[in-house]
C-alpha cells in the first residue's frame, strides 16, 4: 500500500513539474525567403536587379516543395522569421535591425534553421558586410570575408570565377555529398567556436582581396590556407548554414551541376 501511495505521489509531482515547463511548439513546415532587405535578386539598384525572386530560386523552391514545405516571401508575408522552420537570407544590401536579429534568434530558439547566402559585390554596399554583422549578432562563429575566390585549375569551362570543389569537411551535411559543387563570384568564410566548414575550395584556389585605386580595383592574393566556402553552426538550439555564393543555388547552375542540388538537399535535411 505504501509503495502504491509513493508511486501516485511521484506521478502527481512529475505531472505538476512538467506543467510548469511548457513544451516549445514545433515550427510549421514553412520557409521564409527574405526579399525586403534590398536583396540583390530583388534590388531596386539597376546594376544588381535580376528576374523575379521565384525565377531566381526556382531550383531550391522545387526541392522545398518536394519535401513538403510551403514557401513565402517577406515582401508578402512580412518579416516574421520566428514563425518559419527555415529562413533564407540571400544577398541583402541592407542591415538587419536589432528587432529583426532578435526575431531570428527566437526562430533558432525554436529549433529553426537559417540559411545565409553571400555573393561578391565589388563596390559597397556589399551583402558580405551585412551578413557578417548579422552572423556576429547571432553568435554563429561564422565570418563572411569580402573578397573573391578564384581557381584556374578546378573550374567550369576554364573560367576561374566559376570554381568547383569536392573538398568536403567532416560535417554531417557533407557526409551525403558525392559530386563536385560549383560556385561563382564566391567570397570567403571563416569558422570558429561551434562553427565548422562543410566545403572548402580546392587547394588550387586563391583568395583575392581588393584595394581601391584611382583607375581600377587592384587584387592582392592571400595566403593559400584552406578556404571555407560552405559552413554550418549549431546556435541556441537551432542551425545556421552559410554559403559564400548564392549563385550556387541559382536555377541555371543547379541545372548543370548535380552537386549543387545535392548540397541544398543536404542542408534542408540536416
Amino acid at each position: 500500500m505504501k509503495r502504491l501511495l509513493v508511486l501516485v505521489v511521484c506521478t502527481v509531482m512529475l505531472l505538476t513539474i512538467s506543467g510548469c515547463f511548457p513544451r516549445v511548439k514545433p515550427l510549421p513546415k514553412a520557409v521564409l525567403i527574405d526579399d525586403t532587405h534590398n536583396n540583390i535578386f530583388a534590388s531596386s539598384i539597376d546594376e544588381y536587379s535580376t528576374s523575379a525572386s521565384s525565377d531566381y530560386f526556382e531550383g531550391i523552391i522545387t526541392i522545398l516543395y518536394s519535401r513538403g514545405y510551403e514557401v513565402a516571401y517577406s515582401s508578402e508575408a512580412g518579416f516574421n522569421p520566428q514563425n518559419y522552420a527555415i529562413v533564407i537570407l540571400s544577398m541583402p544590401l541592407q542591415a538587419y535591425t536589432p528587432t529583426e536579429i532578435a526575431a531570428l534568434n527566437a526562430q533558432l530558439g525554436k529549433k529553426g534553421k537559417i540559411i545565409m547566402m553571400d555573393l561578391l559585390v565589388e563596390v559597397p554596399p556589399s551583402s558580405t558586410f551585412f551578413l557578417d554583422a548579422l552572423s556576429d549578432g547571432l553568435n554563429t562563429g561564422i565570418g563572411f570575408v569580402w573578397g573573391l575566390v578564384t581557381d584556374t585549375v578546378n573550374n567550369i569551362g576554364g573560367n576561374k570565377l566559376v570554381i568547383t570543389s569536392d573538398n568536403f569537411g567532416a560535417h554531417p551535411i557533407a557526409s551525403t555529398l558525392s559530386n563536385k559543387i560549383a560556385m561563382m563570384f564566391t567570397t570567403k568564410l571563416t569558422v570558429e567556436g561551434n562553427a565548422s566548414a562543410v566545403v572548402y575550395a580546392e587547394n588550387s584556389a586563391v583568395f583575392l582581396t581588393y584595394v581601391s585605386s584611382l583607375e581600377e580595383q587592384a587584387s592582392i592574393p592571400q595566403a593559400s590556407d584552406p578556404i571555407p566556402i560552405v559552413a554550418a553552426s549549431s546556435v541556441n538550439g537551432g542551425k545556421v548554414v552559410a554559403i559564400s555564393s548564392a549563385y550556387a543555388f541559382h536555377g541555371t547552375l543547379m541545372g548543370i551541376v548535380p552537386g549543387n542540388t545535392e548540397l541544398f538537399e543536404a542542408i534542408v535535411d540536416w
